[in-house]
């Protein structure tokens, strides 16, 4: 049986638009660290030049990654862009996404977002979470410590 426990508030919704070349999850971190958020849910639709996704091996606790790109002339559809971001206790942030990319009609991939690049925008929603810091490190403990 899963219970769940009342942690946080929602704070404010910020909006980032991000123009071509910014690059996804540095552009996200940068506006947390800059906007003094600890804790964030994150969403966001757009287009994206290439990326690197993976999938993840709980038995063998790694990650395995595929490279992306768009089709000359073409951008990839990010139809969806969902994760968390909280700031650890080393004041890094440790930002988890997870995304959809249609990069033609009928071909599309998705995993752990390990980093991308915008073309031509991206629309991100970054809703701050609001509560105790130690409580969400302390759930999100296993970013920042070892298998």
């Amino acid at each position: 049986m899963a219970s769940g426990k009342a942690l946080l508030s929602r704070g404010r919704v910020l909006f980032l638009r991000l123009d071509d070349g910014f690059r996804l999850p540095q552009a996200i971190d940068s506006e947390l660290e800059k906007q003094g958020i600890k804790f964030a849910s994150i969403k966001g639709i757009g287009g994206i030049r290439w990326a690197r996704i993976a999938v993840f091996s709980p038995a063998e606790k790694k990650y395995y990654p595929v490279d992306l790109e768009a089709e000359p002339g073409m951008t990839m559809e990010m139809t969806s862009l969902l994760g968390n971001s909280v700031l650890g206790p080393d004041n890094t942030y440790y930002t988890h996404l997870h995304i959809v990319l249609a990069r033609k009609p009928g071909e599309v991939y998705s995993g752990h977002l390990i980093e991308a690049e915008i073309h031509p925008l991206a629309e991100i929603f970054i809703e701050e979470n609001i509560g105790s810091l130690g409580d969400v490190q302390r759930l999100l403990s296993n970013r920042w410590s070892q298998w």
